[in-house]
């Protein structure tokens, strides 16, 4: 079912989700599928470029498929698929195509199929999800009942499928493949997720690079972390180029790997346990660490010294560190570190001290002024940083920022 055009064949340049369902647009339900599969089609070179939440009306959802068919386009409709009266979509979708229904014996089959596996006889309300537009192709869903539907129009075609999240991801790929999307222009897709720098400075840093190969890339921060994701031919050759320029802050080139996971892994091939020492971060990084499953074997443990009398009491720093130099200062969080690494004989040590605001902040501090400091074997490090933002992103800024110096001392 794979269509062609003057510029190749099988080509499938830009997708459109149609979301269906009045529970979407009164906030009863809050959708779920948007996200998940803009990731999924980008990668898969066939980026989602709009997307449009329809009510339960025929009309509506007929008028938004018209408006969004175009050649070399995936529509893909989400929703209204069920065996109740309010579920319209199928019929929706035959009407704006001028198209009949017919009772399809495969998608019956399926259907039945499905009733009796899950223990549910065959009642009549049950076979209307075999009813499909003439001319599409059901296709099995493995985790539900209603078949998915592929419907090729002139150039283009439109993929619908159930709207509850755990069948239409289920779907997807199945009727992808089916409709002839997959394979067809895969792109290469890389990401470089970096730690501690600023997104307009990585901007600036790899413009130039990016222009020599080709490439648009696209950088997604978060506090304390950019990633940066990269389509096309050139990606592979960009990327070892940014990877010269940016050395350690690259922390990982896989998607879903986390600057914990990367940190932990550093940490056990060297046999070597971190304890922390947190004031502003109020935990977070010993947080970040223990969501790593296995983390015991790696992290020893910490504590939060809020106050400077604990601070002095229980991790040793000095009275007169604190008096001269103050709570948020490279000395200070030194001593931390080397508190809590007595505290705990842990090889390595993380102390983070800031003002995440909204207020404590002064002229010469004033609020997202963070120091962090990390030990391992005879080696320190302590940094000063800058941060904006809220409190929370404060605070997540620090905790990356400290993960990342241990990663990158280690």
């Amino acid at each position: 079912m794979r269509r062609s055009d003057s510029r190749g064949e099988g080509l499938f340049f830009e997708s459109v989700l149609v979301l269906v369902g009045d529970e979407l647009l009164s906030g009863r339900t809050r959708d779920a599928n948007l996200h998940p599969f803009s990731g999924i089609l980008s990668d898969m070179g066939i980026p989602v470029v709009e997307a449009r939440v329809v009510r339960d009306v025929p009309r509506e959802i007929s008028r938004a498929l018209r408006d969004l068919h175009a050649d070399n386009r995936v529509v893909i409709v989400t929703g209204g698929m069920g065996p109740t009266d309010d579920d319209l979509t199928v019929k929706a979708i035959a009407d704006a195509f001028e198209l009949s229904l017919y009772r399809s014996p495969e998608a019956l089959d399926m259907v039945k199929m499905k009733q009796h596996q899950y223990g549910l006889g065959l009642p009549l309300s049950a076979l209307k999800q075999a009813d499909i537009p003439e001319g599409s192709v059901p296709v099995l869903n493995p985790v539900g009942i209603a078949p998915g539907i592929v419907l090729p129009v002139g150039k283009g075609v439109v993929v619908c499928m159930p709207g509850v999240p755990r069948e239409s991801s289920a779907l997807l790929e199945p009727c992808l493949k089916t409709a002839g999307v997959l394979p067809g222009i895969v792109k290469q897709v890389r990401f470089l997720r970096t730690w501690g720098l600023k997104e307009n400075d990585l901007f600036d840093t790899l413009k130039e690079t990016a222009r020599r190969n080709g490439v648009v890339p696209a950088f997604l921060p978060s506090p304390g972390r950019v990633d940066v994701k990269v389509t096309g031919p050139g990606a592979r050759e960009f990327c070892l180029e940014a990877g010269a320029m940016l050395g350690s802050r690259i922390y990982s080139t896989l998607r879903d790997e986390t600057l914990e996971e990367v940190l932990g892994r550093k940490l056990m091939s060297v046999n070597r346990c971190v304890a922390t020492a947190e004031s502003c971060t109020g935990g977070g990084v010993g947080s970040c660490i223990t969501s790593i499953p296995g983390a015991s074997l790696w992290y020893s443990g910490g504590v939060v010294t809020y106050s400077d009398a604990l601070k002095t009491s229980l991790l040793g720093v000095s009275e007169e560190t604190l008096t001269v130099h103050g709570a948020v200062s490279e000395k200070t969080v030194l001593e931390m570190a080397r508190g809590v690494r007595r505290l705990t004989g842990a090889e390595c040590a993380i102390a983070v001290s800031g003002i995440a605001g909204p207020e404590g902040g002064t002229d010469e501090k004033p609020v997202g002024t963070v120091w962090t400091a990390v030990l391992c074997g005879d080696e320190e490090r302590a940094h000063f940083w800058r941060l904006g933002g809220s409190r929370a992103s404060i605070r997540e800024g620090a905790c990356a920022r400290a993960l990342g110096t241990l990663l990158e001392l280690l």
